[in-house]
């Protein structure tokens, strides 16, 4: 808990200072209060960085604490380091990795490195402006993203002759994805408006059940809702946001904050919060009862998860969230700010490197015990990178783990192998200032096997960045990865992109077996990548309307093949039978003259064929104007009717005047035809759920839309209102007793305007029935015409549109 002690008045004012800093200390080691420490140091404690005398001791932020070194130790580490922390100029890059037997001596490595790289902002993240800054998370620089190679329906279990059922459109067969709502048998799974999870049997279009799996209350005083409706535990908010299922377990994946009490005599009262995420198991095998089995929380934030044969594969991102760091009020403190950073990683413990997880009712414990945390020996900063398994059968969280000191850059995963890409660590506040010459990234890679944690395989080294979710990829046994030549943050379009085959040297490493360099001719304006049967596709040049191929059907042999041009971006590609890919893409013309000349854009598919290497070609393309996608943001709002040959997902109108929108339906075979654009229909009409009160007061009724009602409700405990077609919001009681004195204690008052049309986020397949999945509804189609035949008020929170 935070320290509650207030200094004497009679207390010298530097041990006043020092006694001051160590709460701050210990409440940023409960709470991982990085930002928050940073700037109540600069700000209610600023003097003690400007006002000490050069000359004077360093405050001490507990060299005695619990698992931190010796004193002496610490003096001994501090002496050692040079004036300035590594330029990471000078710092080169290799491939090898460290374990360590036990964790004195990990912590003892994971000290040095630290403090040599520690800055006087600590690890990055403020501004250039002494005083002030904004606060960056060094786990989550970079988005970190899956890919892999062929994508196919996964989890589908039923026989042959049983109607389709088509789960989350993945990359690699086999390997399930997290995703807002999943499809299994009959079965419906997802998120409703309010975060519980929602079972619907799309047979008779009826809600089997409604639980709540919001992870709040699991470790405050008490579960469930708080007043006024709040879903939070006694420390912050929480939800949860994704899901995977499998033979009627389903584990839910969200967020938890943990927020501290103000430290005592701070007078800003600055609150400060720690993020975990949360993994909730349920037993839904009796879809009518379903039951919470367990839940915990991890600290740091989720990467991804995937699920293969009833195995949970998940990665998460941590940084050093128990050490807070000081930052510089003034140019003449910076020398101060470093020491004292120095200081605190110097006396860090294993609870501030490796994360924990937590039962209720439990102790926290740490996720991977220290002898299987890797060290690159390049530094690549202080996030922690954790792959861990569990099985989602047994419905408890029963991790098996390994780390890496390396923030997640670019992520794949795959049957039996996961690669994580990491550089060398650069500070956010010099990335503009430096100039860095032949940028290389590591490649780490680990595999799996049966009931254990992932093993490490080896680490390789590429040129220049990996550029997004579908740079990685399996070429036979051996890793493949697309680069661009240059930093992630700098990015120039000019350069060239080369494709690398790495292979085990079974001496720890990967070897680049064999590379292609410039593959696209010196332009690195990539838009979009992708692994398919024997060919690499990437979409390139101005505004990625040129595709260029790799011919990888010799692996130990890989060329630069054929390219073809687009009459627009390329922003998706999927694979399809017979060496064929359907590109999904777009681009943007201007109509009218003058004031009135407007942007439309467009839609298109190209059916490209790839038989021919050395002479790609663009079977024929569709098009459709005044809408967008999200399907180049989000591989998941994609659909492949495998059987039926047919492309479908969701479009979103771009005119305006809440104009309807739709999905496409495409068929594949021998082009790319329109099977139909069936337009997502509004929730069925029904009846207020309260009272409207007429408004015929001009006043009120002016400031009210035109379509706006006015609902009364008798029951004042109402806090929320659903009404198809409308979204509705409590008026509070000042407004009620100011427009009608006397009801603001006997009735609830609603505002309710119409809601926007509803946009579709997935197009599933139940059963053999397409469906469309909105924000609002679920709507059945019929499978020949793909005409609306049922509307079902389905609100979702997963189903959020683009």
């Amino acid at each position: 808990m935070p320290s509650t002690e207030q200094p004497s008045t009679e207390q010298p004012t530097t041990d006043r200072h020092a006694d001051q800093l160590a709460v701050l200390r210990r409440r940023a080691r409960r709470t991982g209060a990085l930002a928050a420490v940073s700037l109540l140091v600069a700000a209610v404690l600023g003097g003690l960085l400007v006002a000490r005398d050069d000359d004077g001791p360093a405050t001490d932020l507990g060299d005695d604490r619990p698992g931190g070194p010796p004193p002496a130790q610490v003096e001994q580490l501090i002496a050692s380091l040079a004036a300035e922390p590594v330029d990471p100029r000078q710092v080169e890059l290799v491939s090898s990795v460290s374990t360590f037997a036990d964790c004195d001596a990990l912590i003892g490595d994971l000290r040095r490195i630290g403090a040599e790289h520690v800055g006087s902002r600590g690890f990055g993240g403020f501004v250039d402006v002494y005083g002030g800054g904004v606060a960056e998370d060094s786990a989550g620089e970079q988005a970190a993203t899956f890919d892999a190679g062929v994508a196919a329906p996964a989890g589908r279990s039923q026989a042959a002759a049983e109607p389709t059922t088509l789960g989350t459109n993945v990359q690699v067969a086999g390997v399930d994805e997290l995703d807002v709502v999943k499809a299994a048998g009959t079965l419906i799974y997802d998120l409703d408006r309010r975060g519980d999870l929602r079972i619907t049997d799309t047979a008779t279009s009826q809600v089997l059940a409604t639980l709540d799996v919001t992870p709040g209350g699991i470790f405050g005083e008490g579960e469930g809702e708080g007043e006024d409706g709040d879903r939070s535990h006694p420390g912050g908010p929480s939800d949860v946001r994704q899901l995977l299922v499998a033979d009627g377990r389903v584990a839910l994946f969200g967020s938890e904050t943990e927020v501290s009490e103000p430290v005592a005599g701070d007078p800003s009262a600055t609150r400060a919060s720690t993020e975990f995420m949360t993994v909730t198991f349920v037993d839904a095998t009796d879809p009518a009862s379903p039951t919470v089995t367990d839940r915990v929380r991890i600290e740091g934030s989720l990467v991804s998860a995937r699920l293969v044969d009833g195995e949970i594969r998940l990665v998460t991102g941590s940084n050093m969230a128990d050490l807070g760091f000081v930052m510089p009020t003034t140019p003449t403190s910076v020398a101060k700010a470093l020491e004292q950073n120095r200081r605190s990683v110097a006396t860090s413990a294993a609870e501030d490197w490796i994360p924990d997880w937590q039962r209720r009712g439990e102790e926290p414990q740490p996720l991977v015990p220290c002898a299987r945390v890797h060290v690159p020996e390049t530094f690549s900063g202080v996030a922690m990178t954790s792959m861990v398994t569990f099985p989602l059968g047994g419905g408890r969280f029963e991790p098996a783990g390994t780390s890496i000191l390396a923030p997640s850059t670019t992520l794949y995963a795959g049957l039996e192998k996961v690669a994580i890409s990491s550089e060398v660590w650069v500070d956010p506040i010099d990335r503009e200032r430096l100039e860095f010459d032949d940028w290389q990234t590591a490649v780490h890679e680990f595999g799996f096997a049966d009931d254990a944690a992932p093993t490490y395989v080896g680490s390789g080294i590429v040129d220049g960045s990996t550029i997004g979710q579908f740079a990685f990829g399996e070429i036979d046994d051996s890793l493949a990865v697309v680069t661009t030549k240059g930093t992630p943050w700098q990015q120039d379009p000019t350069v060239g992109i080369d494709l690398t085959i790495l292979t085990p040297d079974g001496d720890g490493g990967l070897a680049a077996a064999s590379k292609v360099a410039d593959l696209s001719n010196g332009r690195g304006e990539v838009t979009a990548v992708r692994f398919v049967e024997g060919r690499v596709l990437v979409s390139t040049g101005s505004f990625g309307r040129e595709v260029y191929v790799i011919d990888v059907t010799e692996p130990g042999r890989p060329r630069r093949a054929g390219n073809v041009g687009l009459p627009g971006m390329a922003g998706y590609f999927h694979p399809l039978p017979n060496g064929q890919a359907l590109v999904i893409g777009s681009r943007v013309d201007q109509v009218g003259e003058g004031r009135q000349q407007r942007s439309r854009s467009w839609v298109q598919a190209h059916l490209l064929d790839v038989t021919d290497a050395d002479a790609p070609r663009i079977v024929s393309t569709w098009e459709r104007p005044w809408v967008a996608d999200g399907v180049a943001a989000d591989h998941h709002a994609f659909t492949y009717w495998p059987d039926r040959r047919l492309a479908m997902w969701g479009l979103y109108d771009t005119q305006g005047d809440d104009a309807p929108n739709a999905a496409a339906v495409l068929g594949t075979v021998d082009g790319v035809s329109e099977v139909a654009v069936p337009v997502a229909s509004k929730p069925n009409e029904v009846a207020p759920p309260c009272p409207v009160v007429a408004v015929t007061d001009p006043d009120i009724r002016d400031q009210l839309g035109p379509d706006d009602e006015v609902l009364r409700c008798a029951d004042t405990a109402v806090q929320e209102l659903e009404w198809p077609r409308f979204e509705c919001y409590r008026l509070d009681g000042g407004t009620v007793a100011r427009y009608a004195p006397g009801e603001e204690d006997a009735a609830a008052f609603f505002v309710c305007s119409p809601a926007p049309q509803p946009t579709v986020a997935r197009v599933l397949v139940v059963a053999g029935i397409p469906m469309l999945y909105t924000d609002q509804t679920i709507e059945a189609l019929d499978p020949e015409t793909f005409a609306s035949t049922a509307i079902t008020y389905h609100p979702s929170s997963g189903a959020i549109g683009y």
